[in-house]
Order: structure tokens, then C-alpha cells, then sequence
């Protein structure tokens, strides 16, 4: 008795999985003499982002009548991030830097006082307080024992206050909280322009007009 057949649709469908097999093979061939895929083992870090800090921030004194800065970073940082974010409720002015020793420093300038920056920039809880001096400048500094959750550095320039966060060392902070404490305040001009204000020693730059 001749053997049975086998059904139709089985012959189908081994030939369509034949079919696809070959159409994969035919592809990896083509594409690998093509070069267009490779293979690199060695991780490398990318540029660092393009960003003028400088016009980002002159843009902000103009359009918020806010008081910011624009301070002057050391050799070797590079600005990464400039956006414009809130803080209790009110626009804040954010400059991230990458700093020559690969920290990560976060500035937040905003209008609002200590207690409100600090209960208002982010809804993480931080229970470790700590306080020190820099540039002349009373710094709170909160912290967490989760180590997900950033620093912040706080600090009253007199006109403004500014926050700091991030993952920088101690020295990268403070070295930011100095830039900043020795940046004029940016004022508009008639013609709508910003420009640094000449600022003296010991002396507290004027503060812009909240319109």
C-alpha cells in the first residue's frame, strides 16, 4: 500500500520557512560586503553637546526681567544643558556643565527664597543638613542616603538664589558657587540687549525690575 501523503499545507510551509532562511542569509551576505554593519567592542564616550550658555542666559534676562548671571566656568568646562524650568511655582534659569575632572554640575537660578527653593526644587527628601561657607556666601547643603537621590547646594547671592545638584565633587561646587558669587548681574538695555553689569568688589550688583 503506497504510503500516505502528506498534507498540503505542511509541503506549504516548509517551503516559506526555506524561503526565509534563505532571503536572511542572502541579506547578512550582502549587507557584511557592504560594510554597512560592524562590530566594535571598545566603548567610546560621545562629544559633548554644543550649547551657548552665554545666549541662553542673556535670552532669559530679557525675556524674564529675572536677575541672572552669567558666570565665568575655569578652563576645561563645558556647558552640556540650558533650559528653562520652575522652582515653587516661578520660571528658574538652568545651566548644566561637564567639569574638567568629568563631574556633572547642575545650576538652577531663581527668585524665590531659601525655604521655597529648597521645598519646591524636586519632591525627593533629603534628611542630612549640613552648612559651610564659600566665597563669602552661607551654603545649606542637603543630602539623602539614597544614593539615587542628588545633592543640592543652596546659597542667597543677595538678588537671587541659586541651586545647585549633580554628581561633582565637593571642589567642582564650590568652585561654581565662587564663578557665580563673581558674576555681575546681566542687564538689559534699552535696545533690548544684555550685557554684565560692572560689578565691585564687596558690592551687590543692582537688581533688575521684575516687570
Amino acid at each position: 500500500m503506497a504510503a500516505e501523503e502528506k498534507p498540503k499545507i505542511f509541503e506549504g510551509a516548509r517551503d516559506i520557512i526555506l524561503s526565509l532562511g534563505v532571503t536572511v542569509i542572502a541579506m547578512l551576505l550582502v549587507v557584511g560586503a557592504t560594510g554597512l554593519c560592524s562590530v566594535n567592542p571598545e566603548t567610546k564616550k560621545g562629544p559633548v553637546q554644543d550649547v551657548d550658555a552665554t545666549t541662553f542666559l542673556e535670552m532669559e534676562a530679557r525675556a524674564t526681567g529675572a536677575v541672572i548671571r552669567n558666570p565665568q566656568m575655569p578652563e576645561g568646562w563645558a556647558p552640556t544643558a540650558a533650559r528653562r524650568s520652575a522652582v515653587a511655582g516661578e520660571n528658574a534659569s538652568v545651566v548644566s556643565w561637564l567639569t574638567a575632572d568629568e563631574g556633572y554640575v547642575e545650576s538652577t537660578q531663581t527668585q524665590v527664597s531659601i525655604e521655597e527653593a529648597e521645598k519646591g526644587y524636586d519632591s525627593n527628601y533629603r534628611a542630612n543638613e549640613s552648612e559651610r561657607e564659600v566665597a563669602g556666601k552661607k551654603v545649606k547643603i542637603l543630602e539623602s542616603d539614597d544614593a539615587n537621590v542628588r545633592p543640592l547646594w543652596i546659597t542667597d547671592l543677595g538678588d537671587s538664589r541659586l541651586v545647585l545638584s549633580g554628581s561633582a565633587s565637593e571642589a567642582d561646587y564650590e568652585t561654581t558657587i565662587e564663578a557665580f558669587a563673581k558674576a555681575p548681574v546681566l542687564h538689559v538695555n534699552d535696545d533690548g540687549a544684555a550685557e554684565a553689569g560692572a560689578q565691585e568688589d564687596g558690592a551687590t550688583a543692582p537688581t533688575s525690575q521684575q516687570p
